[in-house]
Protein backbone atom coordinates (compact mmCIF):
# COMPACT_ATOMS: atom_id res chain seq x y z
CA UNK A 1 0.00 0.00 0.00
CA UNK A 2 3.14 2.55 0.83
CA UNK A 3 4.12 1.80 -2.71
CA UNK A 4 0.54 2.96 -4.11
CA UNK A 5 0.62 5.87 -1.89
CA UNK A 6 3.77 6.87 -3.60
CA UNK A 7 2.76 6.42 -6.97
CA UNK A 8 -0.56 8.27 -6.51
CA UNK A 9 1.83 10.82 -5.51
CA UNK A 10 3.95 10.54 -8.57
CA UNK A 11 0.41 10.72 -10.80
CA UNK A 12 -0.49 13.86 -8.75
CA UNK A 13 2.57 15.71 -9.18
CA UNK A 14 2.97 15.13 -13.21
CA UNK A 15 -0.36 15.55 -13.94
CA UNK A 16 -0.17 18.83 -15.21
CA UNK A 17 3.24 18.17 -16.87
CA UNK A 18 4.62 16.82 -20.08
CA UNK A 19 6.42 13.92 -19.31
CA UNK A 20 5.17 10.34 -19.03
CA UNK A 21 5.00 8.11 -16.32
CA UNK A 22 4.50 4.62 -16.35
CA UNK A 23 1.97 2.73 -18.25
CA UNK A 24 -0.02 0.00 -16.05
CA UNK A 25 1.19 -2.71 -17.69
CA UNK A 26 5.21 -1.60 -16.85
CA UNK A 27 4.16 -2.32 -13.05
CA UNK A 28 3.06 -5.57 -13.72
CA UNK A 29 5.48 -7.63 -11.66
CA UNK A 30 5.86 -4.98 -9.34
CA UNK A 31 2.30 -4.74 -8.05
CA UNK A 32 -0.44 -7.09 -6.13
CA UNK A 33 -3.79 -6.87 -7.53
CA UNK A 34 -5.71 -4.26 -5.28
CA UNK A 35 -2.55 -2.32 -5.72
CA UNK A 36 -2.44 -2.49 -9.43
CA UNK A 37 -6.08 -1.40 -9.78
CA UNK A 38 -5.36 1.85 -7.76
CA UNK A 39 -2.89 2.89 -10.10
CA UNK A 40 -4.36 1.63 -13.03
CA UNK A 41 -7.92 3.44 -12.01
CA UNK A 42 -5.66 6.90 -11.63
CA UNK A 43 -3.67 6.25 -14.67
CA UNK A 44 -6.69 5.79 -16.68
CA UNK A 45 -8.16 8.83 -14.95
CA UNK A 46 -4.48 11.55 -15.60
CA UNK A 47 -5.30 9.69 -19.01
CA UNK A 48 -8.78 10.94 -19.99
CA UNK A 49 -7.87 14.02 -18.09
CA UNK A 50 -5.44 14.54 -20.68
CA UNK A 51 -7.27 13.64 -23.33
CA UNK A 52 -10.01 15.99 -22.33
CA UNK A 53 -7.74 19.20 -22.08
CA UNK A 54 -6.29 18.32 -25.45
CA UNK A 55 -9.38 17.40 -27.60
CA UNK A 56 -10.66 19.95 -30.20
CA UNK A 57 -14.60 18.65 -28.88
CA UNK A 58 -16.33 21.56 -27.83
CA UNK A 59 -19.43 21.62 -26.27
CA UNK A 60 -21.66 23.52 -28.72
CA UNK A 61 -24.04 26.21 -27.58
CA UNK A 62 -27.28 24.50 -27.58
CA UNK A 63 -30.49 24.22 -26.18
CA UNK A 64 -30.90 21.32 -23.41
CA UNK A 65 -28.84 19.71 -20.87
CA UNK A 66 -24.97 18.47 -21.20
CA UNK A 67 -23.49 16.28 -18.83
CA UNK A 68 -20.16 15.43 -18.79
CA UNK A 69 -19.62 11.88 -17.65
CA UNK A 70 -16.34 13.03 -15.08
CA UNK A 71 -17.88 16.50 -13.65
CA UNK A 72 -21.83 16.06 -13.64
CA UNK A 73 -22.25 12.35 -11.95
CA UNK A 74 -22.83 11.71 -8.31
CA UNK A 75 -22.33 8.78 -6.34
CA UNK A 76 -23.76 6.26 -4.98
CA UNK A 77 -25.04 6.49 -8.27
CA UNK A 78 -28.60 5.69 -9.71
CA UNK A 79 -29.12 3.58 -12.86
CA UNK A 80 -30.15 6.58 -15.42
CA UNK A 81 -32.41 5.02 -18.12
CA UNK A 82 -33.27 6.70 -21.45
CA UNK A 83 -36.35 5.05 -22.88
CA UNK A 84 -36.16 1.76 -22.23
CA UNK A 85 -32.26 1.95 -22.28
CA UNK A 86 -29.39 2.65 -20.22
CA UNK A 87 -28.27 6.64 -21.16
CA UNK A 88 -25.40 6.81 -23.15
CA UNK A 89 -22.89 9.64 -24.29
CA UNK A 90 -22.88 11.28 -27.51
CA UNK A 91 -20.23 9.37 -29.45
CA UNK A 92 -16.92 9.65 -28.05
CA UNK A 93 -16.96 12.87 -26.59
CA UNK A 94 -17.45 11.63 -22.59
CA UNK A 95 -20.40 13.97 -22.51
CA UNK A 96 -24.72 12.93 -21.90
CA UNK A 97 -26.42 15.50 -24.46
CA UNK A 98 -30.61 15.81 -23.67
CA UNK A 99 -33.04 17.98 -25.55
CA UNK A 100 -34.82 20.41 -23.48
CA UNK A 101 -38.22 18.85 -22.13
CA UNK A 102 -36.17 15.11 -22.45
CA UNK A 103 -36.99 12.81 -19.56
CA UNK A 104 -34.18 10.47 -18.13
CA UNK A 105 -35.38 7.34 -15.35
CA UNK A 106 -33.93 7.87 -12.39
CA UNK A 107 -33.31 4.07 -10.15
CA UNK A 108 -31.73 3.11 -7.07
CA UNK A 109 -32.21 -0.66 -7.33
CA UNK A 110 -32.37 -3.04 -4.27
CA UNK A 111 -34.09 -2.86 -1.11
CA UNK A 112 -34.40 0.11 1.19
CA UNK A 113 -32.91 2.20 -1.38
CA UNK A 114 -34.25 5.47 -2.36
CA UNK A 115 -33.09 8.45 -4.23
CA UNK A 116 -31.22 11.25 -1.92
CA UNK A 117 -30.99 15.25 -3.64
CA UNK A 118 -30.70 18.23 -1.16
CA UNK A 119 -34.40 19.80 -3.00
CA UNK A 120 -35.66 16.43 -2.37
CA UNK A 121 -39.02 16.94 -1.95
CA UNK A 122 -40.72 13.27 -1.99
CA UNK A 123 -39.09 9.87 -1.13
CA UNK A 124 -39.18 7.96 -4.52
CA UNK A 125 -36.50 4.76 -5.50
CA UNK A 126 -37.58 5.71 -9.44
CA UNK A 127 -38.48 8.66 -10.42
CA UNK A 128 -38.14 10.64 -13.44
CA UNK A 129 -35.69 14.14 -14.08
CA UNK A 130 -36.61 16.24 -16.88
CA UNK A 131 -33.61 18.42 -18.58
CA UNK A 132 -33.85 22.10 -17.86
CA UNK A 133 -30.73 23.18 -19.33
CA UNK A 134 -27.30 23.18 -18.87
CA UNK A 135 -26.71 20.18 -15.80
CA UNK A 136 -30.14 21.06 -14.55
CA UNK A 137 -33.30 18.96 -14.11
CA UNK A 138 -36.78 19.30 -12.62
CA UNK A 139 -38.80 16.74 -10.95
CA UNK A 140 -42.19 17.19 -10.95
CA UNK A 141 -43.70 15.68 -7.41
CA UNK A 142 -40.68 14.72 -6.25
CA UNK A 143 -37.87 16.98 -6.50
CA UNK A 144 -38.23 21.12 -5.34
CA UNK A 145 -37.81 23.24 -7.62
CA UNK A 146 -34.56 22.66 -10.36
CA UNK A 147 -31.59 20.84 -9.32
CA UNK A 148 -27.81 19.67 -10.36
CA UNK A 149 -28.59 16.26 -11.63
CA UNK A 150 -24.96 15.10 -10.16
CA UNK A 151 -26.64 15.35 -6.57
CA UNK A 152 -28.86 13.26 -7.38
CA UNK A 153 -27.89 9.88 -5.76
CA UNK A 154 -29.15 7.56 -3.95
CA UNK A 155 -28.98 5.77 -0.03
CA UNK A 156 -26.29 3.05 -1.32
CA UNK A 157 -24.89 1.63 -4.10
CA UNK A 158 -27.24 0.39 -6.75
CA UNK A 159 -28.16 -2.80 -6.77
CA UNK A 160 -27.28 -5.18 -9.58
CA UNK A 161 -28.68 -8.55 -10.45
CA UNK A 162 -27.44 -12.10 -11.56
CA UNK A 163 -30.09 -14.38 -13.31
CA UNK A 164 -30.12 -17.40 -14.54
CA UNK A 165 -32.40 -17.57 -17.58
CA UNK A 166 -33.85 -20.11 -20.21
CA UNK A 167 -31.42 -19.53 -22.79
CA UNK A 168 -28.87 -21.52 -23.36
CA UNK A 169 -25.33 -21.25 -24.98
CA UNK A 170 -22.39 -23.61 -26.21
CA UNK A 171 -22.33 -27.02 -25.32
CA UNK A 172 -26.02 -26.72 -23.36
CA UNK A 173 -24.64 -24.36 -20.70
CA UNK A 174 -26.23 -22.08 -18.59
CA UNK A 175 -26.90 -18.22 -20.20
CA UNK A 176 -26.81 -16.15 -16.96
CA UNK A 177 -27.99 -12.33 -17.41
CA UNK A 178 -26.56 -9.34 -14.80
CA UNK A 179 -27.66 -6.08 -14.87
CA UNK A 180 -30.44 -3.69 -13.31
CA UNK A 181 -33.95 -4.27 -12.59
CA UNK A 182 -35.89 -1.05 -12.79
CA UNK A 183 -40.01 -0.98 -12.97
CA UNK A 184 -40.03 -5.03 -13.35
CA UNK A 185 -37.82 -4.82 -16.20
CA UNK A 186 -34.72 -6.47 -15.84
CA UNK A 187 -31.98 -4.42 -18.15
CA UNK A 188 -28.47 -6.78 -18.87
CA UNK A 189 -25.28 -5.13 -18.46
CA UNK A 190 -23.98 -8.07 -19.94
CA UNK A 191 -24.51 -11.93 -20.45
CA UNK A 192 -22.63 -15.44 -19.01
CA UNK A 193 -22.27 -18.24 -20.38
CA UNK A 194 -21.39 -21.10 -17.10
CA UNK A 195 -20.84 -24.36 -17.51
CA UNK A 196 -22.53 -25.28 -13.40
CA UNK A 197 -20.83 -28.69 -13.24
CA UNK A 198 -17.15 -27.12 -13.20
CA UNK A 199 -17.84 -23.97 -11.84
CA UNK A 200 -16.24 -22.32 -15.20
CA UNK A 201 -17.15 -19.08 -17.16
CA UNK A 202 -16.82 -20.22 -21.00
CA UNK A 203 -17.60 -16.79 -21.90
CA UNK A 204 -19.20 -13.54 -21.63
CA UNK A 205 -20.46 -11.07 -24.10
CA UNK A 206 -21.79 -7.00 -24.08
CA UNK A 207 -22.36 -3.95 -26.68
CA UNK A 208 -18.59 -1.94 -27.24
CA UNK A 209 -19.37 0.90 -29.06
CA UNK A 210 -17.81 4.44 -29.00
CA UNK A 211 -19.65 5.87 -26.18
CA UNK A 212 -17.72 3.42 -24.39
CA UNK A 213 -14.51 5.61 -25.00
CA UNK A 214 -14.64 7.71 -22.06
CA UNK A 215 -15.73 6.16 -18.67
CA UNK A 216 -15.99 7.80 -15.21
CA UNK A 217 -13.15 7.56 -12.78
CA UNK A 218 -13.22 7.79 -8.96
CA UNK A 219 -15.58 4.73 -8.96
CA UNK A 220 -15.19 2.55 -5.51
CA UNK A 221 -14.69 -1.13 -6.21
CA UNK A 222 -17.18 -3.29 -4.59
CA UNK A 223 -16.92 -6.75 -2.54
CA UNK A 224 -16.92 -9.95 -5.45
CA UNK A 225 -20.50 -11.33 -5.36
CA UNK A 226 -20.88 -15.63 -6.29
CA UNK A 227 -24.61 -15.46 -5.95
CA UNK A 228 -26.04 -19.08 -6.10
CA UNK A 229 -23.81 -19.69 -8.76
CA UNK A 230 -21.16 -21.66 -6.78
CA UNK A 231 -23.03 -24.20 -4.40
CA UNK A 232 -20.67 -25.06 -1.64
CA UNK A 233 -17.14 -23.30 -2.52
CA UNK A 234 -16.01 -20.18 -0.95
CA UNK A 235 -15.33 -18.79 -4.07
CA UNK A 236 -13.44 -15.57 -2.77
CA UNK A 237 -11.49 -17.58 -0.37
CA UNK A 238 -10.35 -19.82 -3.20
CA UNK A 239 -8.37 -17.34 -4.55
CA UNK A 240 -6.39 -16.17 -1.42
CA UNK A 241 -2.76 -16.82 -2.13
CA UNK A 242 -2.73 -18.70 0.77
CA UNK A 243 -5.43 -21.31 -1.14
CA UNK A 244 -3.53 -20.98 -4.08
CA UNK A 245 -0.39 -22.76 -2.60
CA UNK A 246 -2.27 -25.06 -0.47
CA UNK A 247 -4.09 -26.31 -4.10
CA UNK A 248 -1.05 -25.87 -6.30
CA UNK A 249 1.17 -28.30 -3.41
CA UNK A 250 -1.46 -30.57 -3.60
CA UNK A 251 -0.51 -31.02 -7.50
CA UNK A 252 3.08 -30.44 -7.39
CA UNK A 253 4.60 -30.76 -3.93
CA UNK A 254 5.38 -28.14 -1.33
CA UNK A 255 8.87 -27.17 -2.86
CA UNK A 256 7.41 -26.90 -6.92
CA UNK A 257 4.37 -24.59 -5.16
CA UNK A 258 6.97 -22.30 -3.04
CA UNK A 259 8.55 -21.92 -6.41
CA UNK A 260 4.82 -21.25 -8.94
CA UNK A 261 2.85 -18.90 -5.74
CA UNK A 262 4.94 -15.87 -5.19
CA UNK A 263 4.34 -12.30 -4.04
CA UNK A 264 5.13 -11.49 -8.02
CA UNK A 265 2.99 -14.51 -9.69
CA UNK A 266 -0.22 -16.06 -8.29
CA UNK A 267 -3.88 -15.60 -9.48
CA UNK A 268 -5.76 -12.96 -9.41
CA UNK A 269 -10.03 -12.58 -9.81
CA UNK A 270 -9.86 -11.75 -13.67
CA UNK A 271 -12.34 -9.72 -15.08
CA UNK A 272 -14.09 -10.64 -18.91
CA UNK A 273 -15.61 -7.62 -18.93
CA UNK A 274 -13.30 -5.16 -18.14
CA UNK A 275 -14.44 -2.36 -15.23
CA UNK A 276 -13.57 0.34 -17.39
CA UNK A 277 -15.41 -1.40 -20.32
CA UNK A 278 -18.68 0.52 -18.95
CA UNK A 279 -19.41 3.85 -18.97
CA UNK A 280 -21.36 4.87 -15.64
CA UNK A 281 -20.51 3.90 -12.07
CA UNK A 282 -23.46 1.24 -11.98
CA UNK A 283 -22.03 -0.31 -14.41
CA UNK A 284 -18.70 -0.41 -13.62
CA UNK A 285 -19.76 -2.18 -10.16
CA UNK A 286 -22.09 -4.91 -11.72
CA UNK A 287 -18.90 -6.62 -13.04
CA UNK A 288 -17.62 -7.31 -9.85
CA UNK A 289 -19.75 -10.70 -10.15
CA UNK A 290 -17.72 -14.33 -10.22
CA UNK A 291 -19.63 -15.36 -13.30
CA UNK A 292 -17.76 -12.72 -15.01
CA UNK A 293 -14.04 -13.98 -13.82
CA UNK A 294 -11.78 -16.50 -14.24
CA UNK A 295 -8.24 -17.08 -12.47
CA UNK A 296 -5.82 -15.01 -14.03
CA UNK A 297 -2.04 -14.97 -13.49
CA UNK A 298 -1.32 -11.29 -11.76
CA UNK A 299 1.55 -10.27 -14.04
CA UNK A 300 -0.57 -11.43 -17.16
CA UNK A 301 -3.46 -9.58 -16.09
CA UNK A 302 -1.99 -6.35 -15.03
CA UNK A 303 0.20 -7.09 -18.62
CA UNK A 304 -1.10 -8.01 -22.40
CA UNK A 305 -4.25 -8.27 -21.33
CA UNK A 306 -4.99 -5.02 -19.40
CA UNK A 307 -3.31 -3.86 -22.41
CA UNK A 308 -5.52 -5.51 -24.86
CA UNK A 309 -8.58 -4.12 -23.03
CA UNK A 310 -7.55 -0.18 -22.96
CA UNK A 311 -5.93 -0.38 -26.53
CA UNK A 312 -9.33 -2.03 -27.59
CA UNK A 313 -11.56 0.46 -26.16
CA UNK A 314 -9.67 3.71 -27.52
CA UNK A 315 -9.57 1.74 -30.66
CA UNK A 316 -13.45 0.72 -30.73
CA UNK A 317 -14.03 4.70 -29.66
CA UNK A 318 -11.84 6.40 -32.36
CA UNK A 319 -12.63 4.17 -35.45
CA UNK A 320 -16.47 4.40 -34.80
CA UNK A 321 -16.94 0.49 -34.24
CA UNK A 322 -19.94 -0.52 -33.10
CA UNK A 323 -19.41 -4.00 -31.80
CA UNK A 324 -20.17 -7.03 -29.72
CA UNK A 325 -17.26 -8.30 -27.75
CA UNK A 326 -17.06 -12.19 -26.22
CA UNK A 327 -14.64 -12.29 -23.75
CA UNK A 328 -13.85 -15.86 -22.26
CA UNK A 329 -11.59 -18.84 -21.34
CA UNK A 330 -10.67 -21.99 -23.04
CA UNK A 331 -8.50 -25.29 -21.61
CA UNK A 332 -6.89 -25.66 -18.17
CA UNK A 333 -3.22 -24.34 -17.90
CA UNK A 334 -0.52 -26.67 -16.33
CA UNK A 335 2.08 -27.02 -14.28
CA UNK A 336 5.07 -28.92 -13.64
CA UNK A 337 5.09 -31.82 -11.24
CA UNK A 338 8.12 -33.53 -9.11
CA UNK A 339 8.42 -36.44 -12.10
CA UNK A 340 8.31 -33.33 -14.41
CA UNK A 341 5.15 -33.88 -16.00
CA UNK A 342 2.42 -31.41 -16.81
CA UNK A 343 -0.68 -31.48 -14.53
CA UNK A 344 -4.14 -29.77 -14.90
CA UNK A 345 -4.79 -26.86 -12.07
CA UNK A 346 -8.06 -26.39 -10.32
CA UNK A 347 -8.77 -24.15 -7.52
CA UNK A 348 -11.08 -26.71 -6.28
CA UNK A 349 -8.92 -29.50 -6.94
CA UNK A 350 -10.96 -32.72 -5.20
CA UNK A 351 -14.23 -31.98 -7.87
CA UNK A 352 -12.05 -30.41 -10.66
CA UNK A 353 -13.78 -27.19 -10.56
CA UNK A 354 -12.99 -23.35 -11.46
CA UNK A 355 -10.24 -24.10 -13.55
CA UNK A 356 -7.22 -21.96 -14.28
CA UNK A 357 -7.98 -21.55 -18.07
CA UNK A 358 -4.74 -21.90 -20.74
CA UNK A 359 -6.14 -19.04 -22.74
CA UNK A 360 -8.54 -16.35 -22.50
CA UNK A 361 -9.37 -14.73 -25.08
CA UNK A 362 -11.49 -11.30 -26.47
CA UNK A 363 -13.08 -12.05 -30.08
CA UNK A 364 -14.66 -8.21 -31.47
CA UNK A 365 -16.99 -8.23 -34.32
CA UNK A 366 -18.61 -5.62 -35.68
CA UNK A 367 -22.10 -6.72 -37.42
CA UNK A 368 -22.64 -4.19 -39.97
CA UNK A 369 -19.39 -3.89 -41.40
CA UNK A 370 -18.76 -7.91 -41.28
CA UNK A 371 -15.08 -7.72 -39.72
CA UNK A 372 -13.69 -9.38 -36.36
CA UNK A 373 -10.72 -10.26 -34.88
CA UNK A 374 -10.01 -13.18 -32.46
CA UNK A 375 -6.84 -11.80 -29.62
CA UNK A 376 -5.57 -14.56 -27.58
CA UNK A 377 -3.35 -14.80 -24.78
CA UNK A 378 -1.45 -17.93 -22.63
CA UNK A 379 -2.42 -17.50 -19.37
CA UNK A 380 0.97 -19.38 -17.78
CA UNK A 381 4.29 -17.79 -16.99
CA UNK A 382 6.13 -20.82 -16.33
CA UNK A 383 6.02 -22.23 -19.80
CA UNK A 384 9.60 -22.25 -21.78
CA UNK A 385 9.13 -19.88 -25.10
CA UNK A 386 8.70 -23.27 -27.32
CA UNK A 387 6.14 -24.60 -25.16
CA UNK A 388 4.12 -21.36 -25.79
CA UNK A 389 4.87 -21.00 -29.37
CA UNK A 390 3.26 -24.59 -29.85
CA UNK A 391 -0.06 -23.52 -28.05
CA UNK A 392 -0.51 -20.83 -30.64
CA UNK A 393 -3.22 -22.64 -32.71
CA UNK A 394 -2.79 -19.77 -36.05
CA UNK A 395 -1.51 -17.77 -37.67
CA UNK A 396 -0.76 -14.46 -36.05
CA UNK A 397 -3.02 -11.38 -37.86
CA UNK A 398 -1.39 -9.01 -35.86
CA UNK A 399 2.73 -9.75 -35.53
CA UNK A 400 4.46 -6.99 -38.08
CA UNK A 401 0.93 -5.80 -39.28
CA UNK A 402 0.62 -1.91 -39.44
CA UNK A 403 -2.82 -2.30 -38.78
CA UNK A 404 -2.69 -3.09 -35.46
CA UNK A 405 -0.06 -0.33 -34.44
CA UNK A 406 -2.53 0.35 -32.26
CA UNK A 407 -2.49 -2.20 -30.14
CA UNK A 408 0.57 -2.43 -27.87
CA UNK A 409 1.10 -5.57 -25.84
CA UNK A 410 4.29 -7.08 -25.88
CA UNK A 411 3.07 -10.35 -27.56
CA UNK A 412 6.35 -12.51 -26.76
CA UNK A 413 6.46 -11.81 -22.98
CA UNK A 414 5.72 -15.34 -21.48
CA UNK A 415 5.56 -13.72 -17.89
CA UNK A 416 2.89 -11.39 -18.67
CA UNK A 417 0.71 -13.38 -21.00
CA UNK A 418 1.99 -14.76 -24.97
CA UNK A 419 -0.39 -13.34 -27.11
CA UNK A 420 -1.30 -13.46 -30.85
CA UNK A 421 -4.82 -12.64 -32.84
CA UNK A 422 -7.07 -15.20 -35.14
CA UNK A 423 -9.18 -14.81 -37.98
CA UNK A 424 -12.56 -15.51 -36.42
CA UNK A 425 -12.28 -18.45 -38.35
CA UNK A 426 -9.60 -20.13 -37.51
CA UNK A 427 -10.47 -19.32 -33.80
CA UNK A 428 -13.52 -21.43 -34.57
CA UNK A 429 -11.32 -25.06 -35.00
CA UNK A 430 -9.70 -24.44 -31.91
CA UNK A 431 -12.37 -22.57 -29.66
CA UNK A 432 -16.31 -23.59 -30.08
CA UNK A 433 -18.13 -21.59 -27.95
CA UNK A 434 -19.18 -18.72 -30.16
CA UNK A 435 -22.70 -18.00 -31.51
CA UNK A 436 -22.58 -18.12 -35.54
CA UNK A 437 -21.53 -15.37 -37.31
CA UNK A 438 -19.98 -14.71 -40.81
CA UNK A 439 -16.96 -12.43 -40.76
CA UNK A 440 -15.41 -10.45 -44.72
CA UNK A 441 -12.37 -9.48 -43.07
CA UNK A 442 -10.49 -8.30 -39.90
CA UNK A 443 -11.42 -5.80 -37.44
CA UNK A 444 -8.06 -3.94 -36.86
Amino acid sequence: MQLVLVLAALLAVTAALPTEIPEPGQLALVLGEDDFEDYLDAWLELQQSRTTNSSNIKAEPRSGCTLRINGDLGQPQPVYLRGNRYLAAHGNTGQVRLNTGEQVVIACTGSGRSIRHPNIGATRNVATATCVNNNLVSGAGWLNGNGAFGQLTCSAHSQFEAQGTTSRCWNNNLVIRVGFIVNNIFHPVYWSCFDQNRMEVLYVWYDQTPENAVHQTNVDRPSWLAGSFFPGVAVNTMYTQANQKTVVTQYVGATLADRYITNHQFMSRGHLAAKSDYVFATGQRATFHFVNAAPQWQPFNAGNWNWLEQNLRARIGAAGYNTVIYTGTFGVTQLRDQNNRFVDIYLVPERNQIPVPLYFYKVVYDASRRIGTAFISINNPYYTLAEARARQFCTDRCRNNSAFNWLRWQPDRIDIGYSFCCTVDDFRRTIPHLPAFATNGLLS
